[in-house]
């Protein structure tokens, strides 16, 4: 049954996928109400070891007291990853507004002057010699669109930039349910070094007493030499407690974007037991709440969407046909040299200085072939004139539709449909990866709260152990390696217990974040944070 019911939500999350090369760009994101998945009782508070922060010394630098309040919204302003993210959105955006650009007509200006000086050739085909300079300024608006194309184009970049909003909504997820894990690893550091300086403290009070029976002849120097021997064990412990401690300072210092050489330290006085989510949600009621709140998962619907938009664009782009429409305005102005004819001396200007009328000849046909000479020769030896145009204005219009075949179209639409079908298989493994994350979650605060109810009780049972150890080591019916015994089943017992319950922690935190509803809102409430931590 549970099974089925998840298949029916995959069926689901496949079904927008794939309708949505239709669908307009257009279409806004529905958000889904919040549920409350917060129990409506506390559990009883665990008994667990108080975190100590006078225990805690600083690697380099200052100590700064942090709860996770503080954390979470450290990472939220400053973790590096949750920055890049908001940056790839915003080369999404980028790319979307220059894809709508682009289906926009474009305009043009162009003003450009041109000088030529030699020889060129005539429309006839003769070669003269000129020289002339041109200046031409125009205004152009040109478009040119396959509109099939164009409008799958502008769905497929709006799927990458809701995409990509996802995407930055899943590493912010990410980001604050690690910085919850690395938080709570920091307080079980800080408890192990406190259980291991209680441990240093038992030992040496032991050492004490071993020093003493020995002197008043009591005691044997055996045991001396085993307390001796456990001290310096439980030091070593306490070494490796603060190193330990140190690593986790640093690992959460690291994606709260803060200085490692600062030591974190949890501002909180113990270390409680927090529940997150009801006892009565299913592992399918969780499933389902993934699948409609999971940011990662609509990310990869979107680029499902994206990557079937593309398959439609890319169709059109082979199949569909192309308009051109284009309107310019300008103007032209120039100058040349030597382009006007020469008129040379007129008729009525050539007269005979010599001769009293003015005639070259008696002769009246004689008297007009001379003159008729003197002018064309004149014409031809006198030199032509420039001629300066003035701005004339002109506009051209142009329209055309086009269809062009390739046979590439059908590898370029093979290609988009191995795409799509990868982006939908990616869908697939993503879902399948939620759900694993969701179980494994759900199935760790169940152990781990089995662990926390049995811890106590080990707890219990060691502690009255060691009493008794410790009354009978003063009778003289044991000896100190049966208190070295106790006490470490007692250390071993606190360290179970404080263990388990961060690791219940951790799993309500996972469990949060692996149905995608881990953010501020639900992660800085005062019952997460834990009742006893000290005031801001």
């Amino acid at each position: 049954m549970a099974r089925s019911r998840v298949s029916v939500l995959v069926l689901v999350l496949y079904a927008g996928c794939c309708m949505t090369g239709c669908a307009s760009s257009r279409s806004g994101e529905s958000s889904a109400v919040r549920p409350g998945i917060a129990p409506t009782t506390r559990p009883a508070p665990a008994d667990v070891l108080a975190l100590d922060a006078s225990l805690i010394k600083p690697m380099h630098r200052e100590i700064l007291a942090v709860d996770l309040t503080a954390a979470l919204r450290a990472a939220r302003a400053g973790n590096l990853d949750i920055r890049q993210a908001r940056q790839q959105v915003e080369a999404a955006r980028g790319r979307w507004q220059s894809d709508v650009g682009g289906a926009l007509p474009a305009l043009g200006v162009t003003a450009p002057f041109e000088h030529v000086d030699g020889t060129v050739r005539e429309s006839q085909g003769s070669l003269i010699g000129v020289g002339f300079n041109t200046f031409q300024p125009a205004a152009a608006v040109q478009w040119i669109t396959n509109p099939g194309q164009v409008i799958y184009d502008l769905i497929a970049s709006r799927k990458r930039l809701l995409a990509s909003g996802h995407q930055e909504q899943a590493v912010i997820l990410e980001a604050l349910r690690q910085t919850g894990v690395q938080f709570y690893d920091l307080a079980l550091a800080q408890t192990r070094v406190a259980t291991a300086h209680q441990a240093v403290a038992e030992a040496e009070e032991l050492l004490r007493i071993s020093r003493l029976r020995s002197r008043t002849g009591t005691g044997v120097p055996a045991d001396e030499m085993r307390a001796e021997a456990r001290l310096a064990e439980r030091q070593q412990d306490l070494v490796l407690a603060v190193n330990e401690f140190y690593r986790a300072s640093v690992a959460l210092a690291v994606t709260l974007h803060l200085d490692p050489a600062v030591t974190l330290v949890p501002s909180v006085e113990r270390l409680p037991q927090v529940t997150l989510v009801r006892d009565d949600l299913s592992l399918d009621d969780l499933v389902e709440l993934a699948v409609v709140h999971r940011p990662d998962l609509k990310q990869v619907r979107r680029l499902a969407e994206g990557a079937a938009a593309l398959r439609g664009a890319t169709w059109w782009g082979a199949f569909g046909p192309q308009f051109q429409v284009g309107y310019q305005y300008g103007g032209i102005t120039g100058h040349s040299n030597n382009t006007e004819e020469a008129q040379g001396i007129p008729n009525n200007l050539i007269v005979n200085p010599l001769s009293a009328t003015g005639a070259f000849s008696t002769n009246p046909v004689v008297n007009g072939f001379i003159r008729e000479g003197i002018s064309r020769g004149s014409a031809r030896l006198a030199h032509r004139g420039d001629e300066t145009f003035g701005f004339s204005d002109q506009e051209r219009f142009n329209a055309a539709a086009g269809w062009r075949f390739t046979l590439a179209a059908f590898g370029d639409l093979k290609a988009a449909r191995a795409a799509e079908a990868i982006a939908l298989l990616e869908a697939e493994r993503q879902v399948e990866q939620v759900q694993a994350q969701v179980v494994l979650a759900l199935e760790s605060s169940k152990t781990q709260a089995q662990l926390v109810g049995l811890s106590q009780r080990q707890v219990a049972f060691a502690q009255e152990a060691l009493r008794l150890s410790q009354a009978n080591l003063q009778a003289g019916t044991m000896t100190t390696l049966d208190v070295l015994q106790a006490q470490d089943a007692v250390n071993q017992a606190r360290l179970r217990q404080a263990e388990a319950v961060v690791r219940y922690n951790q799993a309500q935190v996972n469990l949060v974040g692996a149905i995608g509803l881990l953010d501020d809102a639900s992660a800085t409430k005062d019952d997460m944070l834990g009742p006893g931590r000290n005031a801001e």
